[in-house]
């Protein structure tokens, strides 16, 4: 289960450079190592399943965190 997550709260006009760097490393790039790593092990096992816990941020708008609602 991948449920690693981290926002930076503000408006996304103000996200800087190393903000987005810093969330897209952590909510996206944490997930996609993740089923790399894990790939050889559960198509060796043939069964497993992966699981993504989003965020309620890709189902409702927000003022802020716009950033961490793409990424996670």
């Amino acid at each position: 289960i991948s449920n690693v997550g981290t926002n930076i709260r503000k408006p996304t006009t103000e996200y800087t450079a190393d903000d987005f760097s810093f969330l897209i490393s952590t909510n996206f790039e944490s997930a996609y190592h993740l089923c790399q790593l894990s790939h050889s092990l559960l198509k060796a096992s043939g069964m497993g399943s992966i699981v993504f816990v989003s965020s309620v941020a890709g189902i409702v708008a927000l003022r802020t965190g716009t950033l961490q609602a793409a990424s996670k």
